[in-house]
């Protein structure tokens, strides 16, 4: 209120700015935040509306790279034919797709009722005496500018490498499976081809269903004949699908493929549904299906490309292999696909190699529609711009038409097998001050014990001292005597290594009886072999003291051994492995420290040591080792996405039809080639692909490859066994070093066999290869040539697992010995060794017995090989003793260094 009284009100707050915390702010220099607060609905509503905006800008960016895509006329699409029965009429399907393909459904012009039924029998009738079975490129009536590249399926379904080639450039495969009643869905060749598509990558699958019941006659008459003709083409689609399923996991649509309009609904599926993407290793590498070839001789080489034609080539590889051989230019024409392909790669030809690339041409496309046969703009574009770079001298080519991508000098791939190393490196060198004071600096680290006379190197793989008892304990069993009259007076207990007890035979064992150990009971299976060790130990006992020169012993090992193989009767190679792993027997004539001098004992195969740089075979210095092989591998899928992408100047893109010049190929090679695409192209034989090979991958290295034995292959597989290696770049013949497959393990046990479901890892010297990859190995008959198929055995499947020449493979040998006496934790053992020297050689190396027991040689007994030994608990009597002894495994260099045997 107002008046006189001098009231004043309170003044209506000024806000953030003039609080006390605004003021606190303005004292201290602080800036106080600008304006009202945004409303939230209206920036939700812009933030609706950009993520709108945004989401419809990516949508026009993928349909407009999707529309210049479809511009450029991709390549067709190469549809491989598979029947998995006999059962299968062949020709009548493969004609009719064509027809279809070629010229759609004619069976809408005809009549209806049984002129329509009559026309469809008489149109198959046609098609099925029409031209014999060869590759041929077709347009799709139904869609025009989609083309496809059939395929006829190999002469011979049972030849498994066959299959594999058809398996390498198949981008679809049609599964013909037989509809009539009582057929063999998939007979037993069927089914192995099956097996060799799962283990290369299976490419998108569409199976169809021919000679359905009915199914010539679906198009008319009475409604009771068609329904019946229904169930009939429903049913035998049903047993086609039953017999698939084993043999093709998940669900697959089944297509009929009887009548024409039956084949014009394939041919619309096949275009309206590209396939998928290949398998991971084609997508990463580009490949050319080899369409034509052409030879030229190393005097008619010229930058001006190629000029003669399919037949000159042939004729000219043919005399110049007559003429002793040489070397030319080949080029292969066909399309790129999966990856580009750079200039600056390296390819690899089946049958002939690794080679080099001269130069990539862009003839006019042979396959493409009268208008289009002119080569295409992006192909024109490229041509001039490598002309312009080469300046104005690069765009020659004759037939093959202009120089599209040549090869960077300073980036191209050098073809270099083998690795040569520099003067010197293979020498041993003086170690530095350095190095040595670093020595210094670990042995004083750490003391250990070792026996007298023992070096450094000997000493590191010398197991630590194992307590397996009380001193006490110890020093109460080497108070005992010798209970078996081993002990040869003065000269026993020097070659034992201990004069107590001297003079003391079986008569002093018998006074201890309170001593005697209690032995184990001795199960019925092994009182033969306990029986004739006895016998044996006795009989050496008379024989010495005859004065026997060694023979009583020898009876009594043969006396042994014979009972030991008694045990193993039966068992042979494979089961025998199985069942007595490693087992090996010391030789009578020459010691063990010399037969074995190669081998070392390991106390842990897990923590144990090795170094991987410790004495290499000569054949190391010839091969290339990754700094990291990810590293690696990562930078050469850069420069294969550089080429697909269209970022590297000497690459062309996927699709483009191409000629390839490549260098230095052997006339005998080429003969080779020119023979076989010309079966191809007659429908003998299956198409090549040449395969762009990745950065290094025509460096030699230690390949190693993890698989298991093939499914329905029961003979044994032993270890360094001839097998044909078929990987999706390269076959080759190697022997390949079995070993385990430990995950995180530096060491890895050599397998002698591969068992069934057992997997393991073969390593091969070989180029190297990036992952993924898969691997088939085959087991060829005896005198069969490794480029003939005809009774190949897919023995293995599997895929690379990488490059590494440090991974250590240790061959395992087991010495085995007979306890002959057992005295609690105590035991004599004989047989293992045959002199005393052998037993204070490995007297560091830890023994095991089959029964899981853990012990240790404590002195030599005898001049015979006896030993005592302690072990970490009670043995058993019917027990073996063993000792492993493990030596570095490498594989066999290859004698052909072109892995190209087909």
């Amino acid at each position: 209120m107002g008046g006189p009284s001098g009231q004043k009100n309170k003044s209506h707050k000024a806000g953030r700015r003039a609080g006390p915390s605004a003021r606190e702010n303005a004292r201290r220099g602080k800036e106080v935040g600008s304006g009202a607060r945004p409303n939230p609905k209206a920036s939700a509503h812009d933030g609706k509306l950009q993520r709108h905006l945004a989401a419809k800008q990516n949508r026009d960016a993928k349909r407009q790279e999707l529309l210049e895509r479809k511009r450029r006329v991709a390549a067709p699409v190469v549809v491989a034919v598979l029947p998995l029965s006999e059962a299968v009429d062949v020709a009548r399907f493969w004609n009719g797709l064509r027809h279809a393909c070629e010229h759609g459904s004619s069976s809408s012009s005809t009549g209806a009722g049984a002129s329509s039924s009559s026309a469809n029998e008489m149109e198959m009738e046609l098609l099925a005496s029409a031209a014999p079975l060869a590759p041929v490129t077709v347009h799709v009536a139904a869609k025009g500018r989609v083309r496809l590249t059939l395929l006829p399926p190999p002469v011979s379904r049972a030849d498994p490498l066959a299959v594999a080639d058809l398996g390498r450039c198949a981008e679809m495969l049609l599964l013909l499976l037989p509809g009539a009643e009582g057929a063999t869905g998939v007979d037993a060749a069927g089914a192995a081809a099956m097996a060799v598509l799962r283990a290369m990558g299976m490419p998108a699958v569409v199976p169809c269903v021919v000679g359905a019941a009915g199914g010539g006659g679906c198009g008319g008459g009475s409604a009771a004949a068609g329904s019946a003709a229904m169930k009939d083409r429903s049913a035998a689609k049903k047993r086609a699908e039953k017999a698939l399923q084993p043999h093709l996991a998940g669900e697959n649509r089944l297509h009929h493929a009887d009548t024409p309009t039956d084949l014009a609904a394939l041919a619309r599926h096949l275009a309206e549904h590209p396939p998928t993407a290949p398998p991971l290793w084609r997508q990463q590498r580009p490949g050319v299906l080899v369409e034509r070839l052409e030879f030229e001789a190393a005097a008619a080489d010229a930058a001006a490309g190629p000029g003669p034609s399919s037949a000159a080539a042939a004729a000219a590889a043919a005399a110049a292999a007559a003429g002793g051989g040489g070397k030319g230019t080949l080029v292969v024409y066909g399309y790129v696909r999966s990856a580009g392909l750079s200039a600056n790669q390296l390819v690899t030809v089946p049958g002939a190699g690794d080679f080099r690339i001269l130069s990539i041409h862009g003839p006019p496309d042979p396959n493409a529609t009268p208008a289009g046969r002119a080569v295409p703009a992006h192909v024109a574009e490229k041509a001039m711009e490598v002309e312009a770079a080469a300046g104005g001298g690069g765009a020659g080519g004759g037939g093959a038409g202009p120089v599209v991508a040549a090869p960077n000098p300073e980036e191209a791939d050098q073809l270099v097998r083998e690795n040569v190393p520099a003067p010197g490196e293979e020498e041993q060198t003086w170690p530095t001050e350095e190095d040595m004071e670093a020595a210094a600096a670990e042995r004083r680290t750490r003391k250990r014990r070792v026996p007298e006379g023992t070096s450094e190197y000997q000493a590191a793989w010398i197991m630590d001292d194992v307590d397996y008892g009380t001193d006490e304990e110890e020093d109460e069993e080497e108070d005992e005597e010798d209970p078996y009259g081993m002990m040869e007076g003065g000269e026993g207990a020097a070659a034992g290594g201990s004069g107590k007890g001297r003079g003391r035979g079986a008569a002093a064992m018998e006074d201890d009886g309170d001593e005697a150990p209690e032995l184990e009971p001795i199960a019925d299976d092994d009182d033969a072999a306990t029986d004739a060790g006895d016998a044996a130990m006795l009989m050496d006992e008379d024989d010495e003291e005859g004065g026997g020169a060694g023979g009583g012993y020898a009876a009594a090992l043969a006396a042994a051994r014979a009972a030991k193989a008694a045990a193993r009767r039966g068992a042979e190679g494979e089961a025998d492995q199985l069942e007595f792993p490693d087992e090996v027997d010391v030789p009578l004539e020459t010691p063990a420290r010399v037969r074995f001098q190669k081998y070392r004992g390991l106390k842990s195969m897990r923590t144990s040591p090795w170094d991987p740089k410790e004495s290499l075979p000569p054949d190391y210095a010839r091969v290339f080792a990754f700094e990291n092989f990810k590293r690696a591998h990562k930078r050469a899928k850069e420069a294969a996405a550089r080429a697909t992408d269209d970022t590297d100047p000497c690459a062309v893109s996927p699709g483009t039809y191409v000629a390839i010049r490549i260098a230095d190929v052997p006339a005998v090679a080429a003969e080779r080639l020119a023979a076989h695409v010309a079966a191809a192209a007659a429908g003998g034989a299956v198409p090549l692909t040449v395969f762009g090979l990745m950065q290094h991958e025509a460096k030699m290295s230690v390949v190693n490859f993890a698989f298991r034995k093939a499914t329905g292959y029961s003979a044994p597989l032993a270890n360094k066994e001839q097998l044909l290696l078929v990987t999706g770049l390269r076959t080759f013949t190697a022997r390949p070093v079995l070993s385990t497959d430990d995950p995180g393990a530096d060491k890895h046990r050599m397998e002698k066999f591969l068992h069934p479901g057992q997997h393991v890892v073969g390593s091969v010297y070989a180029p190297i290869m990036y992952p993924p990859l898969p691997l088939l190995a085959f087991k060829l008959p005896e005198g069969a040539a490794a480029a003939d198929g005809s009774g190949a055995q897919l023995a293995a499947v599997g895929a690379l697992r990488g490059c590494d020449p440090d991974r250590v493979n240790l061959k395992r040998i087991m010495l085995t010995g007979t306890p002959v006496r057992v005295s609690r934790r105590r035991a004599t053992v004989r047989f293992m060794f045959h002199n005393p020297e052998d037993v204070r050689w490995f007297k560091p190396v830890e023994l095991s017995t089959k029964y899981g027991r853990r012990g240790r040689i404590q002195e030599p007994l005898g001049t015979h090989g006896a030993m005592k030994c302690l072990f970490d608990s009670p043995l058993q009597q019917r027990d073996t003793v063993c000792m492993p002894l493990y030596k570095r495994v490498f594989p066999k260099w290859p004698a052909d260094l072109t892995f190209a045997e087909r």
